[in-house]
């Protein structure tokens, strides 16, 4: 492991430890009532833990396969290689062309000027269909977020800012595509019809949620109205339009989405189950599975594709189509079983056992379902792919062959 390596997951993780101090101090300074002394240093250690060593095993792959390389350019070389990352696929081959011719050019001053027109030179390229068919687009979309807001606030108060937030991203996204001519495509059927009827179960589940309990809007601010619209835009994106990046292995989303199904499974037992006193020997059985199950669901896809692929690529990509199929669907149910339980004691899901407000379940489910869970469920996924490479053995070479 090299000495650039090192120093780069030693800073990562010196920066994941101080800003989790200072936001955990800053919580605990205005938590009431603080948590117990144990919980308190749990919470403390635990988190950041599994952030290292995440961070340290992405970096490790990132290095192994790309890190390396980028150390050895220099500064044009590097801001020039990053422009024609982010070229379309038809200007990809005039990228690496002038890359190429990048390589030929001598003196500091001279490659910093021949790289910087070619990045110039990229930002003026004219995108497919043209800037006519972009500015109508974009035309069109400003038109319908302005017609949006106003409609949807009108039908269901405090969705205002959340329907145009969502139709602005949404559109914004569709632009890109037809900037970059890039069709959308699905790189595995199945799972982007599920995740996509996820965000309709979630928008659904929402506009039921605010139709019951009018008063619910105030606990959905614009801000987190906002929130909600993009993580549901950016669910979109990876069902429909998934970056290059995340490459082209197409068992990765089934492994991560059928781990999602799992884990929405496991969360609804545990929702349903409590307040039961089932026989004793399903409490032992439960007591071992429901405590274990988050953390196999969020760590098998990611190790299984890593396993199968030969690439930590292949994990972080069941790691990703896991937490997107994850979310959207975990919020639905939160709403939807928030309003049950609500009706029938008056508390709420988070099972504290005292009558609060309903409207309380959508901070809660903003705030779980659409951040702890994904949080966790990528870290511990982005773990779990650096397991299996570590754990993955390279091919056998072939024995060689004797001279005829």
């Amino acid at each position: 492991m090299s000495w650039t390596l090192r120093t780069f997951q030693t800073a990562t993780t010196w920066v994941i430890v101080v800003v989790w101090a200072v936001f955990y101090g800053v919580a605990l300074a205005h938590a009431n009532p603080l948590p117990a002394p144990d919980t308190a240093v749990v919470f403390l250690v635990l988190p950041p833990l599994l952030w290292v060593l995440a961070a340290r095993l992405a970096l490790h792959h990132w290095w192994s396969a790309t890190g390396s390389q980028m150390s050895t350019m220099d500064p044009p070389q590097r801001l020039l290689t990053a422009a024609v990352a982010a070229l379309p696929e038809r200007r990809r081959e005039w990228g690496r062309a002038m890359t190429a011719e990048l390589a030929e050019v001598d003196g500091r001053s001279a490659r910093w000027r021949f790289a910087l027109s070619s990045v110039r030179a990229t930002l003026s390229l004219r995108p497919a269909g043209g800037w006519p068919v972009l500015a109508l687009m974009a035309g069109l979309l400003v038109a319908s977020v302005a017609a949006t807001g106003p409609a949807v606030g009108a039908a269901v108060p405090g969705l205002r800012a959340f329907a145009m937030t969502f139709t602005g991203l949404v559109g914004a996204l569709v632009i890109l595509a037809a900037a970059r001519s890039r069709r959308p495509r699905l790189p595995a059927p199945a799972p982007s019809v599920l995740v996509t009827a996820g965000v309709a179960a979630s928008i659904t589940a929402t506009v039921i949620f605010l139709r019951r309990e009018p008063t619910a809007a105030e606990y959905l601010p614009p801000a987190a109205a906002a929130y909600l619209a993009a993580v549901l835009a950016g669910c979109l994106w990876v069902a429909l339009a998934a970056p290059r990046w995340l490459g082209t292995d197409r068992l990765a989303p089934h492994l991560g989405t059928a781990a999602a199904v799992v884990f929405v499974a496991w969360f609804l037992l545990v929702i349903r189950s409590d307040g039961t006193q089932p026989p004793l020997p399903l409490v032992l059985a439960l007591a071992l599975v429901l405590p274990l199950a988050p953390v196999a669901v969020f760590l098998v896809p990611a190790f299984a594709a890593r396993r199968a692929g030969r690439s930590f690529r292949s994990g972080l990509k069941a790691a990703v189509w896991m937490v997107t199929a994850v979310t959207p669907l975990t919020y639905a149910l939160w709403l939807s079983e928030g309003l049950r339980r609500h009706a029938i004691d008056g508390t709420l899901l988070t099972g504290e056992g005292e009558p609060a407000a309903v409207g309380a379940n959508l901070t809660d489910a903003l705030v779980f379902a659409l951040g702890i869970f994904p949080v966790l469920g990528l870290t511990i996924g982005v773990i779990g792919a650096g397991l299996g490479a570590r754990n993955a053995r390279p091919p056998a070479a072939s024995p060689p062959q004797s001279p005829t």
